[in-house]
């Protein structure tokens, strides 16, 4: 009776879903192994492209402009690379002029988290996340089936 159980529990255990942020990471020995060629691959030549880019820009170009055009023009690179490649996320990508802005000194932090954050693009991002809560949970269906019931005991 006792292997019974446990037949049951590990085919019960089996049908369990992963789940979406794991609690444990199970670690074989073969990953942990480091070596160069899994270092530069092209995804992480990506990433650094963007500083490098910028590097370059702010080192040898020279403007005829004030400091934080060129400044300017190497965040743009950073970011344009970054967008263009997808080394990184978009939304991580659209997030890098919060501090690099600030860290090249073309603007302040408080100016430009006052720009992303201005009150219309408060007002769309919150009907954004309100249009996903109604189509996750199904109000539009249900919605649209309390109308056409409604409406059809009235043609009745």
């Amino acid at each position: 009776m006792t292997g019974e159980n446990t037949e049951t529990s590990i085919s019960h255990d089996s049908n369990l879903k992963a789940p979406l942020l794991p609690l444990q990471r199970t670690h074989n020995n073969n990953s942990n192994t480091f070596t160069f060629k899994s270092f530069f691959t092209l995804n992480n030549f990506y990433v650094i492209l963007g500083p490098l880019l910028s590097l370059l820009i702010i080192l040898f170009v020279k403007l005829d402009a004030p400091k934080s055009s060129r400044n300017m023009l190497a965040v743009i690179a950073w970011v344009f690379s970054w967008w263009v490649t997808s080394a990184l996320p978009l939304p991580v990508t659209s997030m890098c002029p919060l501090f690099l802005f600030p860290l090249f000194g073309i603007a302040s932090a408080d100016t430009v988290a006052h720009s992303y954050m201005d009150d219309v693009i408060t007002l769309v991002l919150g009907s954004f996340i309100l249009a996903l809560a109604v189509e996750r949970y199904n109000v539009h269906r249900r919605l649209a089936l309390t109308v056409s019931f409604n409406n059809h005991l009235i043609y009745l």
